[in-house]
């Protein structure tokens, strides 16, 4: 059974501000990781190679 969302809290004054700056200097300073075609090659590298090592062993019965 889905309970209802009936209080949505709103951010005001000084809390509401705090929060706004929070946010811009996050966006300027803690940016996370970007996305370049090097890092998605390296990822696939790394997923098609456990995925062949999980073959084998399936393979051979030991998982």
């Amino acid at each position: 059974m889905a309970i209802p969302v009936t209080n949505i809290p709103v951010l005001t004054g000084e809390v509401a501000e705090r929060f706004i700056e929070q946010c811009e200097y996050n966006s300027q300073h803690l940016r996370g990781s970007q996305w370049t075609q090097e890092s998605e090659d390296r990822f696939r590298a790394i997923i098609e190679k456990f995925n062949k090592k999980t073959q084998e062993l399936r393979s051979k019965g030991l998982i």
